[in-house]
């Protein structure tokens, strides 16, 4: 490969290449990242149940788990973190402990879905242009790239986002996530909005919807007010690139 990638990434705390989120209940986790991978994902993966799956940073196998539910049977998970790698062999998932980069850096047209775990704001600019430059070669032809990161539209956590965490390097609205893809060779990019509200045998679910609808639709008229384009304001959002 000629294309030189970073072999240390600059997150120490929280790094790219493992997933840093879910439950302390491991086991409930996989329940609860269904709902949210079902209302989020499930109207855009591949509907071939035959598809080439590569789940970057991948952890203990929360969306293995929810492809596996689907009749997916092609899918491998990478992560750096060999304790969640142990534990979502032992559940029965093909999962790699590696670096995401050091894994991708020898791949070429394998997949036709890249999905990836860990939110791309733990990666610098440079790094970022490079990962992409990365999946859109591991890619094949129509294949499909998702990713998520944090939506610092949302004026209620933009600057918590930074301050809370140390590896958060890199800011995403609706706007500058599409330029970084501009940079790359990828066709076509669709932004998203992430609901977090899945779990409807809770009622409160319903009236925080209400609540956080209500508080978006407030930030737009302003946004507008302001001369700003922005339509996003979950908490985060997701884009789809197809190679």
């Amino acid at each position: 490969m000629t294309q030189n990638y970073p072999r240390k990434l600059t997150a120490i705390h929280s790094p790219f290449t493992t997933f840093c989120e879910g439950p302390d209940d491991i086991e409930m986790g996989y329940r609860l990242f269904s709902l949210f991978y079902k209302r989020n994902y499930a109207q855009k993966i591949p509907k071939d149940r035959d598809s080439e799956i590569l789940v970057v940073s991948s952890g203990v196998g929360y969306f293995q788990h929810f492809l596996e539910q689907r009749g997916y049977s092609h899918v491998t998970g990478v992560d750096s973190d060999h304790y969640k790698v142990e534990y979502a062999q032992k559940k029965g998932f093909s999962c790699v402990c590696a670096d995401c980069f050091d894994f991708l850096a020898e791949l070429e047209n394998r997949y036709d879905l890249i999905f990836v775990e860990q939110e791309v704001n733990h990666l610098t600019r440079d790094e970022l242009l490079v990962f992409l430059k990365m999946c859109f070669k591991a890619l094949k032809t129509g294949g499909m790239l998702i990713l998520s990161a944090a939506n610092c539209a949302n004026p209620l956590i933009s600057s918590e986002y930074f301050g809370n965490n140390i590896d958060h390097y890199t800011s995403f609205t609706e706007n500058s996530i599409r330029q970084y893809f501009s940079l790359t060779d990828f066709k076509e990019v669709k932004v998203f909005a992430h609901d977090f509200y899945v779990i409807w045998n809770n009622p409160l679910n319903y009236i925080a919807k209400l609540v956080t609808a209500c508080l978006h639709f407030s930030f737009r008229i302003v946004f507008k007010m302001y001369g700003k384009s922005n339509k996003i304001f979950t908490k985060r959002l997701g884009a789809l690139a197809i190679k």
